[in-house]
């Protein structure tokens, strides 16, 4: 299984990281580090997130992972898993499409 991140949600996790280091670096480098383990774990089980609560999320197929205070959107499509985006488990998903359009 093929793991492919959008440039969306590099650039998510470089912002992250960067409010992050702010107050803690080493926390910062652990908290990124705990994002991309959970997404290798996809790598095995692609469908072992469930189709995203939101409803346009979830009618273009996306599903969603919680990870601490982060939601992980991504599609699974023909063997390979693409990460979309990676937002606070607060923010409205709504407005998330129209990025995720743009990829």
């Amino acid at each position: 299984m093929k793991i492919t991140w959008s440039f969306s949600a590099l650039e998510m996790l470089a912002d992250l990281h960067e409010y992050i280091s702010e107050e803690d670096e080493k926390a910062a480098d652990k908290y990124i580090g705990g994002i991309y383990k959970s997404v290798e774990k996809l790598e095995k089980y692609p469908e072992s997130c469930a189709p995203c609560r939101n409803e346009k999320l979830r009618e273009e197929g996306y599903r969603c992972c919680k990870f601490r205070n982060h939601i992980i959107i991504y599609e699974f499509v023909a063997e390979e898993v693409n990460i979309l985006a990676v937002i606070h488990s607060k923010r409205n998903p709504s407005g998330i499409k129209d990025i995720l359009k743009d990829e």
